[in-house]
């Protein structure tokens, strides 16, 4: 029986450094009949460095920044394949055995969808749900488009709970590596796009349970944040705890580490 075509797809937001190897590495994977990558408004090289691959992939290039769920959606409803896998263009070391790993369990008929997350020795990864390495049947996806479209950092957290009850199985990708904002960007950039991020995450994680009426406000006035301390101190008062712990122990660790580059370079105002 003839395996099903799957199309390979690519969101990019200021990856000049790492998109290059990553398209490379999915151009010469024989599981792939395209590769789609989805400039999404990059105010860096991005955009030269994808137009040097030519026709070589489907280039789809968005004039402004729209998100990352948009930025897949565009993606999606340009592929040819029955299966669509999504793949990051801040991973450094993608390989032919992370590809095959991921996509093995969909191709033998064991998952409806599969999430491959980085993992490294024993240390578990403990956001594996928010890993952007995945696959999924198309015809899956299409229902949801106009969801996913809307989502932007929360497109992960949406898919995790569109597919609570599908076979999804997560799969560990062996040394996997991917850039962090912090060591992509500028200490300044790489705070806004965490602190960005953190706001889309909890507003989609927010529509997951009817939150207390504090609550609620809180992720609401989130958007107006615009620096640390006040992000660290409106988490702090969340009285929902999964809310919070997933706020605390993944967005604030990142702010922390931009937070403290720009203490570094005498920008401690932030």
């Amino acid at each position: 029986m003839q395996p099903p075509s799957i199309s390979a797809i690519v969101p990019i937001y200021n990856e000049e450094k790492t998109v290059a190897g990553v398209v490379t590495v999915l151009l010469h994977n024989p599981a792939f009949i395209e590769v789609i990558c989805v400039n999404d408004g990059s105010t860096d090289r991005s955009l030269d460095v994808l137009a040097g691959f030519k026709d070589e992939i489907t280039l789809i290039d968005l004039p402004e920044n729209r998100g990352k769920g948009y930025a897949l959606v565009a993606g999606i409803q340009a592929a040819q394949g029955e299966l669509v896998a999504f793949f990051d263009g801040d991973l450094t070391n993608l390989s032919p055995a992370h590809i095959q790993t991921l996509l093995a369990p969909v191709l033998k008929g064991e998952a409806d969808a599969v999430l491959g997350y980085p993992k490294k020795g024993s240390m578990p990864n403990v956001f594996s749900h928010l890993t952007g390495e995945r696959i999924y049947y198309k015809r899956d996806l299409h229902p949801f488009l106009e969801q996913m479209a809307q989502s932007r950092f929360g497109v992960e957290v949406l898919l995790n709970d569109l597919f609570a009850e599908k076979r999804v199985q997560k799969i560990p990708l062996e040394n996997l590596i991917g850039l962090l904002k912090h060591e992509k960007h500028t200490p300044l950039n790489a705070f806004k796009e965490y602190l960005g991020e953190g706001v889309e995450i909890a507003q989609t994680l927010s529509l997951r349970e009817i939150l207390a009426p504090e609550d609620s406000k809180i992720i609401a006035g989130l958007s107006r944040i615009t620096n640390f301390r006040e992000f660290e101190s409106a988490i702090k008062k969340i009285t929902d705890q999964t809310l919070r712990n997933f706020l605390e122990n993944y967005i604030l660790n990142y702010l922390k580490m931009a937070h403290q580059r720009l203490k570094d370079e005498g920008q401690a105002f932030f």
